[in-house]
C-alpha cells in the first residue's frame, strides 16, 4: 500500500497528549508514513515531545496570524448565529451559555454588540449563514501568512492534512490554502461536548468523530456536511488506560503523595475557573468528612484542572491537610511566548499521574467533568455534584446538567448524584461500599460517547485517514 505524507496541525498544547503522546503519530511513522508536525507550540513543548517520542522529529512552526477586524467580526457573528440556530433546533436554551465573550474595553464591547446584531440577522436564514462562511473564507485568503503557508504545503506535498482542534482561528489560513491546492483536509472534533458550541470555524473534506452520537449531531447542525464526510474513529484520549507500563503499585503511588494505601480514596477533580463553585464543593466535602471517625474516614486525592493556576483551593487544602492530598497535573507553560493557549502543554509524566489517580482511587466526585468517563473505563463510580452552594448566584448547576452533551445520559444510570451538602457522606459511602449500584450503567454511557474498543482508537483513526486519501 502506498505510504502517506501527512501534515498534523497542532494549534495549541491541548492536543499533544491525545495525538502525539498516544500511539497515533508513532504508529503512522512505524508504518513508514511521512509526518510533518505543523504547530503553534512553545519550544519547550517541542522538546518534551522529541525527548519522549524521538520518532516524531519533523516540526515546523505555523506563521503568526492575526485576524483582520472584519474577519474577527464575521467569525464571532457566525458563532452567535449558529448558537441561536442550535438552540432552536435542539430545543435547549443552555446552548447560549456558550456565548460568553469578554467585553472588557470599548473595542470589545463594540465588536460583540455588532456580532450579536449581525448574528441575530444571520440566524434567520441558513443560506445566509453559508454565504457568510464563504465571505469569511475570502477574508482569510487576504492574510499575509498565505504565501508562507503555500510554500510549506508545496514543499511537503501532503496527501492529507489533519487538524487536532477545530476551534482555533490560526488554522484557518492553512485550510483555506489547502483547498486551493486541492489537498484533502480533515479535523478531529476534539471533545465530547464540542459540536453544539458552534466553533467549527473552517470547512473540511472529512470530520473524525467519537461516536454515532457525535456524527448525528454534526449532521443535524451542519446540513452542508454529508454523511460520507464523517468518519467514526473514536478518540485516543482514553487509550492510556490500556498502557500497562504506566501503572505503579498502589503503595508506591499513594505513599509518594502522602496518601495511605490502606484507606479508601476519593478523587476530587476540579474544573477550570469558569466553574466557580469547585473550591466551595471541596470545602463542603471536607467539612462533612472531618466529622467521621478517623478509622472509617476516607482520604481525598485532589487533582485540579491543568489550566487552573488559581489559589482558590489553598485555604481548604491547608485547613484539611490531614486527609486531603493534592496530586497536581504535570503540565507546563513555555515562558518564551505570551500566548497561554499555545504554550500550556502536558508532559508524558501526566499520563502516568492520571491513570494512577484513577487506578488507585475508589470513586471520583466533580461537577460534570469528563473524568466520569476516565473512571468508567476502570469500572469505578462517579458522583456528580448537583446543588448550588450559593443562593441567588448567576451560575446555576441546573444549567450545567442541561447542557446538550448531558442529554446522552437520558434513561441511563450513569453516575450518582449529590443533591445537597447533607448527602455527601452517605453518597460517598454508598459509592465506595456498593460501587456496582451507583451509576451502574456507566459502561453503557461510555460506549454511547466513544467508539469501542477504546484501546484501538489510534489505529482506527489511521484506518479512516487511509480511506479518505484513497477517495478520488
Amino acid at each position: 500500500m502506498k505510504k502517506m505524507k501527512i501534515i498534523i496541525l497542532v494549534p495549541d498544547g491541548v492536543g499533544v497528549r491525545n495525538y502525539l503522546f498516544s500511539n497515533f503519530a508513532s504508529n503512522l511513522l512505524i508504518e513508514g508514513n511521512e509526518v510533518l508536525i505543523y504547530h503553534k507550540l512553545s519550544e519547550s513543548a517541542v522538546e518534551e515531545i522529541k525527548y519522549n517520542k524521538p520518532e516524531i522529529n519533523n516540526f515546523k512552526v505555523i506563521p503568526d496570524f492575526i485576524e483582520s477586524p472584519k474577519a474577527r467580526l464575521l467569525r464571532e457573528s457566525l458563532a452567535y448565529a449558529r448558537l441561536l440556530r442550535n438552540k432552536s433546533i435542539l430545543k435547549n436554551k443552555t446552548i447560549l451559555k456558550f456565548w460568553s465573550p469578554s467585553k472588557k474595553g470599548i473595542k470589545k464591547k463594540g465588536l460583540y454588540f455588532l456580532a450579536e446584531f449581525l448574528g441575530y440577522i444571520l440566524s434567520k436564514s441558513y443560506k445566509l449563514i453559508l454565504k457568510t462562511d464563504k465571505i469569511y473564507e475570502c477574508e482569510i485568503a487576504k492574510s499575509r501568512t498565505i504565501e508562507s503557508i503555500k510554500e510549506t504545503l508545496l514543499n511537503f506535498n501532503p496527501d492529507f492534512i489533519l487538524n487536532l482542534h477545530q476551534r482555533t482561528p490560526v488554522i484557518s489560513p492553512i485550510i483555506n490554502t489547502s483547498k486551493k491546492l486541492n489537498i484533502k483536509t480533515g479535523t478531529v472534533i476534539f471533545s465530547w461536548d464540542n459540536v453544539p458550541k458552534a466553533r467549527l470555524i473552517s470547512r473540511y473534506d472529512f470530520y473524525f468523530v467519537w461516536s454515532d452520537l457525535m456524527k448525528n449531531q454534526l449532521l443535524e447542525l451542519y446540513s452542508e456536511i454529508s454523511p460520507s464526510q464523517i468518519k467514526i474513529s473514536g478518540t485516543p484520549q482514553f487509550e492510556f488506560y490500556s498502557y500497562d507500563n504506566l501503572y505503579d503499585e498502589r503503595k508506591i503511588f499513594l505513599n509518594k503523595y502522602g496518601l495511605d494505601e490502606n484507606k479508601k480514596t476519593i478523587c476530587f477533580s476540579g474544573n477550570d475557573i469558569s466553574s466557580p463553585y469547585d473550591a466551595i464543593y471541596l470545602n463542603d466535602i471536607c467539612e462533612e468528612i472531618v466529622k467521621l471517625d478517623k478509622k472509617i474516614r476516607p482520604q481525598i486525592l485532589f487533582r485540579r484542572c491543568p489550566v487552573d493556576m488559581s489559589d482558590r483551593f489553598d485555604s481548604t487544602l491547608k485547613k484539611f491537610k490531614e486527609f486531603v492530598f493534592p496530586v497536581n497535573p504535570d503540565w507546563k507553560t513555555g515562558k518564551e511566548s505570551g500566548d497561554s493557549f499555545a504554550t500550556i502543554y502536558p508532559t508524558t509524566n501526566d499520563n502516568r499521574l492520571l491513570v494512577n489517580t484513577v487506578k488507585h482511587s475508589d470513586i471520583v466526585i466533580n461537577l460534570g467533568s469528563t473524568m466520569a468517563h476516565d473512571f468508567a473505563i476502570l469500572d469505578k463510580p462517579c458522583l456528580y455534584l448537583n446543588y448550588d452552594p450559593i443562593d441567588n448566584s448567576k451560575f446555576k448547576v441546573e444549567d450545567v446538567f442541561n447542557f446538550e452533551h448531558f442529554r446522552s445520559m437520558k434513561n441511563i444510570d450513569a453516575v450518582g448524584w449529590i443533591n445537597n451538602k447533607n448527602e455527601i457522606s452517605n453518597k460517598i459511602f454508598e459509592a465506595i461500599n456498593t460501587p456496582n449500584k451507583v451509576g451502574k450503567d456507566r459502561k453503557d454511557w461510555l460506549e454511547k460517547i466513544v467508539l469501542h474498543p477504546i484501546e484501538g482508537n489510534s489505529n482506527k483513526l489511521i484506518e479512516k485517514i487511509k480511506e479518505c486519501t484513497s477517495v478520488s
